[in-house]
């Protein structure tokens, strides 16, 4: 019993030493589609935010 945990300690410890962390993918990761799906909802965010504004000033100009 105490020799198949030392093997598997073991055999662990040489995975972990001998696994290459150099191919990395960069700037992707597993939520990358909806990061991007956000960003753009903010995009779209802030074109109605400013759409209202602009209405807004637009409203309280031909009123005055």
């Amino acid at each position: 019993m105490k020799i198949n945990y030392l093997l598997l300690v073991v055999m662990s410890v040489f995975l972990t030493a001998c696994s290459d962390e150099t191919d990395k993918v960069e700037g992707d990761h597993v939520w990358k589609e909806q990061t991007d799906m956000i960003d753009k909802a903010k995009d779209v965010e802030k074109l109605i935010n400013d759409a209202a504004l602009q209405q807004r000033q637009q409203i309280e100009e031909n009123t005055q």
